[in-house]
């Protein structure tokens, strides 16, 4: 049996399995009958922002059809499951999102998408998301679904350009982005669709479908954190051989251009008949002596070119050596 509320001040639709049946004993998962959602021939995604609020969008395709917040254990029975001592045994968020997940495969959904959190405040949030995720993880292996995850900076970074952002800054951006759907206080944060108010968990939710969105038109992918750093880290490899390869360009470049000078000079010093041409060493005041033939060459000066003793630093550069 079933508690169904409808959204209260909070935006939070209750939907509190008061008997959680074979789900919650290890038997199969429940299955639904199928609603209207599940006429149409289009791809079903469940985006999901993991908690004991758990906030989820559906989406058919491209487009968010229904979102909302959903109600895992309120304070007092997670108080009562403490003091039976069965939050190590028979955990009712586990139980209760297990059912939630096998209503929405029986309505259609072929692919979850949630907020991958990769960090915690305490041991018990550990716990919960990991038992979270592993319902996920069953319901992918009975169903064959499609299962993806979006780091949180990730999708931080996807609303806002920043991957600090906070809940109000999320909100925000969610009211800029659609802002003939929410709207939202400047002050409280607070957002609205049509009047009813969201709570961050359905803002995360939502961000995550428009993600998923995103990367079914190109736009974004799923890689992981790890697959992200392997990028990167092949990123700052292309970009190093990059420019490695530009430095070795430039001095090639420069070093035809230095040959080319000091073939010009021999090309001159044939010109004058004087030497035998092989020219080899540099030697004060305008002048070169020949290794081969011994004969010292006085070397022309170009045009524009320094003259005197402050004139051998070019010499040097010449030579062949």
């Amino acid at each position: 049996m079933k508690i169904i509320a409808g959204p209260g001040e909070t935006g939070i639709t209750q939907r509190l399995i008061v008997n959680p049946g074979p789900a919650a004993t290890g038997g199969e998962m429940p299955v639904a009958p199928p609603d209207a959602r599940t006429q149409a021939a289009v791809v079903r995604t469940l985006a999901l922002d993991l908690g004991t609020r758990t906030g989820w969008a559906l989406m058919a395709g491209q487009e968010i059809i229904e979102s909302g917040t959903e109600l895992l254990a309120s304070e007092e029975e997670l108080r009562q499951q403490r003091r039976e001592g069965k939050e190590r045994t028979a955990e009712i968020r586990f139980a209760r999102f297990l059912d939630f997940v096998a209503l929405e495969l029986a309505a259609g959904v072929t692919r979850i998408v949630f907020e991958d959190v990769i960090f915690a405040g305490s041991q018990a949030q550990t716990q919960l998301w990991a038992s979270l995720r592993a319902v996920i993880w069953v319901a992918a292996r009975r169903s064959n679904l499609d299962v993806f995850c979006v780091p949180v900076a990730t999708l931080k970074v996807f609303a806002t350009g920043n991957g600090s952002a906070k809940k109000l800054e999320m909100a925000l951006a969610l009211a800029l982005a659609q802002p003939a759907q929410y709207a939202a206080d400047a002050e409280t944060g607070l957002l609205r669709r049509n009047g009813r108010p969201l709570d961050d968990n359905e803002v995360d939710a939502i961000w995550l479908a428009r993600y998923t969105a995103a990367v079914d038109r190109g736009e974004e992918d799923f890689l992981g954190v790890y697959q992200r750093k392997a990028v990167r880290k092949a990123e700052r490899r292309a970009k190093r051989a990059l420019a490695k390869a530009e430095r070795k360009a430039r001095n090639e470049v420069r070093e035809d251009e230095e040959k080319t000078k000091r073939q010009a000079l021999m090309a001159s010093i044939k010109a004058m008949g004087k030497c035998c041409g092989v020219f080899r060493k540099p030697a004060p005041y305008g002048r070169a002596v020949c290794l081969k033939c011994g004969q010292a060459i006085r070397i022309p000066k170009q045009a524009g070119a320094p003259s005197g003793p402050g004139a051998s630093p070019a010499l040097e550069r010449a030579h062949l050596i």
